[in-house]
Order: structure tokens, then C-alpha cells, then sequence
């Protein structure tokens, strides 16, 4: 699996919230945001980027065999020209894009991802969860009823609910 995307509504869209969001989903998750870098031209935001982890930063940074720990990228994507009616095959609504996605999966562990995504959409239910390369997505409605079972592993290579 090349990586998870999270499709956001063009209209609301601000990237800086959208990060907001990301660390907020990971301090609920017991997780840390980290290594967060973002790229303007001006006043113009062009990209994002960090790295959730199961460990703090300065940690993060001072252990040199990152073996034992849990982590991903992440990057945050602003709107360009043809953003619009990109996911309309998937959404039926012209107005969602691909505004964050998840990247460089230790091991690839999902379990620990899940734990993130289930806070994430607590607090985005508008947004989508869609595997790169998947003909199908989760809404927030489907992953609160994943998150009232017990873990099912398939969840990100079929859809479970």
C-alpha cells in the first residue's frame, strides 16, 4: 500500500488548520506531531510536512536505530488549479481534493495508524479516508462504527464496514 489520503472540502480548506487538526488527532491518539516543516512563497502556502510518532521529538531525534519505534509522514498539500472535481468518481461532490496524506510506514504498521484516523475524524466528520489507488473510501460515519468493533487488520486493504 503506497499511502493513505484524507479528502478534505475544497471550501473550508486552510492548511494551516488542517495541521492544526493533525496535531490535535495525535495528542488525543497519545501520539506526538513532530518535525513539522512548512514551505511559503510569500504569503502563499505551497506545502507541509511532519512525522507522528509513538515518542516525543528531541527522542525522536537523539536515537539513531529508530527500529523499536512507531511512526509516519505526513504532508499537507495546498489547493492548486485542477484540485476541483478531482475525487468526483469517488465522492460524487466536485468540491473535495487530496489535501493530506500519510506516507513511510514503519513496518507498516496500520494498527497504529487507525488509532490516529478514528481521533482525526472525531473532530472532521465532512472529511474522507481513501487508500491511494482504492475504488473505494471510508466517511467518518464508517470509521465511528470500525472503532465500535474489535480491530479488524483488513481494514486498509478492503472495506470492512
Amino acid at each position: 500500500m503506497s499511502s493513505l489520503i484524507i479528502l478534505k472540502n475544497i471550501e473550508h480548506y486552510v492548511p494551516e488548520k488542517a495541521i492544526e487538526d493533525f496535531q490535535k488527532a495525535a495528542d488525543k491518539a497519545n501520539m506526538y506531531c513532530i518535525l513539522v516543516k512548512l514551505k511559503y512563497d510569500g504569503q502563499l502556502f505551497l506545502s507541509g510536512e511532519g512525522t507522528l510518532s509513538d515518542v516525543d521529538e528531541s527522542t525522536f531525534k537523539s536515537i539513531q536505530n529508530k527500529e523499536g519505534l512507531k511512526y509516519f509522514t505526513f504532508n499537507v498539500n495546498a489547493i492548486e488549479e485542477d484540485s476541483l472535481d478531482s475525487f468526483t468518481w469517488l465522492t460524487q461532490d466536485e468540491n473535495y481534493f487530496w489535501a493530506l496524506d500519510i506516507e513511510n510506514i514503519k513496518y507498516e504498521d496500520y494498527e497504529f495508524i487507525y488509532k490516529f484516523v478514528v481521533e482525526y475524524f472525531k473532530d472532521n466528520p465532512e472529511d474522507y479516508l481513501w487508500f491511494d489507488d482504492a475504488e473505494w473510501c471510508y466517511t467518518a460515519d464508517d470509521i465511528f462504527r470500525l472503532s465500535q468493533e474489535p480491530y479488524n487488520p483488513n481494514w486498509c486493504s478492503e472495506k470492512v464496514i
